[in-house]
């Protein structure tokens, strides 16, 4: 099983539907969600578990 991490920085406008097929691998593997979007650049807590939930990842999809 491997483990997608799907990072929304709100960057692209087509997130949705990459979303929509990120979905269709729940159950297939572990997807994780995380939005960065509006983490501001001090929020150091934030950051370190967004740091650790990449290396954590076998997959990251960026929206």
């Amino acid at each position: 099983m491997m483990t997608i991490l799907e990072l929304n920085t709100g960057l692209f406008p087509d997130a949705d539907a990459v979303a929509k097929a990120i979905s269709t691998r729940e159950g297939h593997d572990r997807v994780k969600r995380l939005d960065v979007s509006g983490l501001k650049p001090d929020d150091t807590a934030n950051w370190d578990a967004a740091a650790a939930a990449i290396l954590d990842a076998d997959l990251i999809v960026t929206l």
